[in-house]
């Protein structure tokens, strides 16, 4: 019964949580009015606030249903750790700037460089500075400071806000611990954020921990590190690449691309992505005249989706692999599943890139620039 209890709130919580989003963007989608300029750059904002939102919240999830199987995903190499803090404050900043509070950072002119997943540690800061401010009043006051040990880094994400209660603590990284009660600002959560900081701290060789005075005295949540010459560092791990989401800024050539696809609205949507970016795009959304028009077309850069019905990805970039005309196209596939298995299979099938949808301008710049070593350029 306590396990139903538990499951039954954590539905309703999650239901909460995915209906404030798709509320904003309903809403939005219901006044857009292209005849409003002003109007039409406010609500893009808003949009893109929300989907944000709905992504980090399937990630979390998918994340959790990951440490369950024990297959959660660290992919270390050299990481500046203030450009990790810089990305997490940036991500946090919109909800930050909604509560009115004051973010302080300390600023070190020294490089501090551990070996870490980039993506994942920035996935930490960013789950414990939304909770600093999650648990903090409006113009309140949040804190990250950095200490420097022998081997290893301390940063410290502290705050003044609702703190926690002495008997909490000790369970506060299992999952189960829940601070609603306490909730201000309006926002409740899942509660599984802590759990997954702890799930990728520890795979680094860190640890993570949380002092509080109680009630009403604020928190500090201590993540160690090893840095990048440590013993303890690790070893490095190698898969097929995923591209990132930050914009690049280098120069991006212009390339002949083919989109595959069987759902045209969506292949047509990429399509248009990719031509903000000076690409020269055709849409096939049929297995034979996607191989007819690839043939046809000799494109540098084919992008395909994983998930079609008639013939799947893999599949699909086997069949261009029997076509010797076709040995410098670049693969790069599109899916909704970022597990390990699927990146295999990927990399089995002989797909030279693999993004994890919703994807962005930028994640498509990075994956076009990573596989510009392969590809012909358009004269």
């Amino acid at each position: 019964m306590e396990e139903q209890n538990r499951t039954d709130e954590f539905l309703a919580t999650l239901g909460h949580e995915m209906r404030n989003p798709l509320s904003a963007l309903s809403n939005a989608l219901e006044v857009w009015s292209k005849d409003d300029p002003v109007l039409m750059d406010n609500l893009r904002h808003i949009m893109e606030r929300q989907v944000r939102h709905l992504t980090r919240l399937s990630d979390d999830l998918l994340d959790t249903a990951r440490i369950a199987r024990g297959k959660l995903e660290i992919r270390r190499e050299q990481v500046q750790l203030q450009k990790v803090i810089c990305d997490a404050c940036e991500a946090v900043k919109p909800f930050i700037d909604r509560c009115r509070q004051v973010l302080i950072v300390d600023a070190r002119d020294e490089p501090i460089v551990v070996y870490g997943d980039a993506s994942r540690l920035t996935q930490v800061f960013t789950n414990l500075l939304q909770n600093a401010a999650k648990f903090t009043e409006r113009n309140g006051r949040l804190c990250v400071s950095f200490e420097l040990q022998a081997e290893s880094v301390a940063v410290r994400v502290s705050d003044n806000g609702c703190g926690i209660e002495k008997h909490l603590q000790a369970t506060l990284f299992d999952g189960d611990s829940r601070l609603s009660e306490t909730s201000v600002c309006g926002r409740d959560g899942l509660g599984i954020g802590l759990k997954l900081v702890k799930a990728i701290v520890e795979p680094h060789g860190g640890s993570v921990a949380v002092h509080s005075e109680g009630l009403g005295k604020g928190s500090e949540f201590t993540v160690v590190l090893p840095l990048w010459n440590s013993p303890v560092r690790g070893l490095p791990t190698t898969n097929l690449p995923l591209a990132t989401e930050e914009w690049n800024e280098q120069h991006l050539p212009a390339y002949r691309i083919v989109v595959v696809n069987d759902n045209q609205p969506l292949g047509e949507l990429l399509a248009r992505l990719l031509r903000k970016i000076g690409q020269s795009v055709t849409v096939a959304d049929h297995r034979e005249e996607a191989v007819r028009m690839v043939l046809e077309k000799r494109p540098q850069v084919v992008f395909l989706d994983l998930a079609m019905q008639e013939v799947d990805g893999y599949e699909f970039a086997r069949r261009l692999h029997e076509y010797p005309e076709l040995d410098e196209t670049a693969l790069i596939a599109l899916s909704g599943d970022g597990s390990e298995e699927n990146k295999l299979r990927a990399l089995d099938a002989g797909i030279n890139r693999y993004l994890v949808k919703p994807t962005s301008i930028g994640a498509l710049t990075d994956a076009l620039l990573a596989v510009s070593a392969s590809c012909t350029v358009n004269t």
